[in-house]
């Protein structure tokens, strides 16, 4: 789920980059139309980009259908928790670094492809080594919360977690959850609390 989420954080990008570059080369240096093979050949790189950005908007929107079947099985519950704090500033700081890729311009040149596919790969390196994919924009725009927090002793984890939620949990003391990757947890809040562990 982690690489599903990952992937799912960079999709505004792959977005934005479509709106941004749809603009084609479609006439000839003397005003005439090119012909199917010359349209190909002038915006190959782009095309290929435009292709790249529309797969990963696409596998994206699969990725999210398959977070709302995660989030529903296989649930632990009856968990007691403390120091809750949300963390509201995760996600636009992490948006904003998908501002910096924005700024290669020119996508039409191989050179400008490559830096722009470097720094998107750079991203996902920083994403997969660390568990920052948690702040991802979609999620929030779409109402998920991020929430940081301790477990009391009922629970195999130990220190700090990081909790995703559709809710407030700022006044609940119970949860239920699903591991997404490390302390990296999928939560939802109890409303009987007596039924814990």
């Amino acid at each position: 789920m982690k690489r599903k989420l990952m992937i799912q954080s960079l999709s505004p990008l792959a977005l934005l980059t479509i709106i941004r570059n749809f603009n084609f080369i479609t006439l000839a240096g003397d005003g005439s139309l090119l012909s199917t093979t010359e349209f190909l050949q002038v915006n190959m790189v782009l095309l290929f980009v435009m292709g790249v950005s529309f797969l990963w908007v696409m596998v994206s929107v699969l990725f999210y259908l398959d977070f709302l079947a995660f989030k529903w099985s296989g649930k632990k519950g009856g968990f007691e928790i403390r120091n809750l704090e949300e963390k509201e500033e995760a996600s636009l700081n992490f948006f904003l670094t998908l501002i910096i890729p924005l700024l290669i311009d020119d996508l039409y040149r191989i050179q400008s492809a490559v830096s722009f596919l470097l720094v998107v790969v750079m991203i996902c390196i920083l994403l997969s080594r660390t568990s920052l994919f948690y702040a991802n924009p979609i999620l929030s725009i779409l109402g998920y919360r991020v929430f940081e927090f301790e477990f009391l002793e009922n629970s195999k984890h130990k220190g700090r977690c990081i909790g995703i939620a559709r809710e407030d949990l700022k006044e609940v003391k119970c949860i239920e959850y699903k591991k997404i990757s490390g302390d990296i947890l999928f939560v939802k809040g109890m409303k009987n609390t007596n039924e814990r562990r």
